[in-house]
């Protein structure tokens, strides 16, 4: 491992973790193997968490790319995979993530890679998945003319598959529905395309 000195800030707390597992578990830190990793551990941290650093000004590239159109009917990109850590423990989170809106014909709608940037984005910050479908559909909520949003997310929880309950199968599902989503018959338009 190299000199706690010359670490940042990230890699040296690994550096700490591990000689503390050394100490308490009995982990070998002379195999070859542990050389580098709290500089790996610190590249990996800065990769998985980018959208802790810009969160706001990314998704605020993300929201200036919406396109006049006359368009007022449902818009929604399903199985959106991204990836995040849950705040109790840094364990990883995978999520499948649905993600719709309903513009008027004033509005704006987005590129539809975006939905996908949105989720992708305000995933890569230590966030609880209720947190995140609420933020995923408060941003869509502010572009103009969007008369409802909605997400809904299916999380593989690494604290309750590898620690804990152990539940290796358990998902969890969350949704933030606002505007007309809230209306029966849009949300039940909305949960007939996710689901069926």
């Amino acid at each position: 491992m190299g000199e706690p000195e010359k670490m940042d800030p990230i890699e040296y707390g690994a550096h700490k973790i591990l000689q503390g597992i050394s100490e308490e578990l009995g982990l070998d830190l002379s195999n070859e193997n542990f050389k580098d990793t709290p500089a790996r551990v610190s590249r990996m941290y800065r990769e998985i968490l980018s959208g802790v650093a810009s969160t706001n000004e990314q998704v605020g590239e993300i929201l200036a790319s919406a396109f006049p159109c006359d368009n007022d009917q449902l818009v929604l990109v399903k199985d959106i995979e991204a990836f995040s850590l849950c705040p109790h423990h840094l364990l990883p989170v995978h999520y499948k993530i649905h993600i719709a809106y309903l513009p008027s014909p004033q509005g704006r709608v987005l590129g539809l890679s975006k939905l996908a940037r949105l989720a992708d984005v305000l995933a890569k910050r230590p966030v609880l998945q209720e947190q995140l479908v609420n933020d995923i559909t408060n941003c869509l909520m502010g572009i103009k003319g969007v008369q409802g949003a909605a997400c809904i997310a299916e999380g593989r929880h690494y604290c309750m598959i590898m620690r804990g309950a152990r539940q290796s199968q358990a998902k969890t599902i969350t949704s933030s529905l606002k505007g007309v989503f809230l209306e029966d018959s849009v949300k039940q338009e909305l949960m007939k395309l996710i689901f069926n």
